[in-house]
């Protein structure tokens, strides 16, 4: 894929946003960005570490779809601190390492899934990472952790609880989700455009886990063409 950004977010759901804010400004001593308002209470607080973002994603009311992900964990690199790890308000562990430490310089995001190769093709071939090693593929400079267990299931939406969905940005989400489609990706959400900010859709992986592909405006310098 053409990338827009070098760098993968992460995106997650909640219904307490105060124990959020506390857990990544003040825990992670990551720096708010800025907040996106969707309407109808649901405002997604963005977090930057190392130019991924964090999409923290307040939501007004509880969740239809509680079942968890595959997405099972994330390390962000902090320097100048010692090896940190804990757990998000929701439960999902997160470590803070020295920059290098398992080879990850911004962050490393661990799906978990009971068929590791197949997950490996699939972000290899599919989504056209690059192959670190055996159970490690990279996008940009950020790092994806496969590893055998309990992995997602089909899922009818993106917005649930906790670690929800990754977010690829590139320069055509039409194309690039046809492309992905074609290359052995479920597409799970057709595009659509959120005015003047960005066009993206979905695809699912293997376990059904949820990958955005967004064509941001202001990464592309393109302003999103209208439904």
């Amino acid at each position: 894929m053409r990338l827009a950004k070098q760098h993968i977010d992460i995106g997650m759901f909640t219904n307490d946003i105060e124990a959020h804010r506390r857990f990544w400004g003040e825990t992670c001593g990551l720096r708010l960005d800025h907040e996106l308002s969707f309407g109808d209470g649901w405002v997604q607080h963005r977090y930057d570490a190392h130019d991924s973002v964090i999409k923290v994603n307040q939501y007004p009311t509880p969740f239809e779809d509680s079942r968890p992900t595959g997405y099972a964990g994330l390390t962000i690199a902090r320097a100048n601190q010692p090896v940190w790890q804990g757990h998000t308000p929701g439960g999902e562990p997160v470590r803070l390492v020295p920059p290098g430490t398992d080879g990850v310089v911004g962050i490393g995001i661990t799906v978990k899934t009971p068929d590791p190769d197949s997950m490996m093709r699939f972000y290899i071939e599919a989504m056209e990472f690059e192959r670190v090693t055996a159970r490690v593929a990279r996008c940009g400079d950020s790092l994806l952790f496969v590893e055998e267990g309990p992995g997602g299931g089909p899922i009818e939406t993106f917005i649930g609880p906790n670690f929800r969905y990754l977010t690829v940005q590139i320069f055509d989400a039409d194309a690039e989700c046809e492309a992905i489609a074609k290359r052995g990706g479920n597409y799970v959400q057709k595009c659509q455009t959120f005015p003047k900010v960005a066009r993206y859709g979905f695809i699912a992986d293997p376990d059904g886990n949820w990958i955005e592909i967004s064509a941001r405006a202001s990464l592309t310098g393109i302003m999103p063409r209208e439904d």
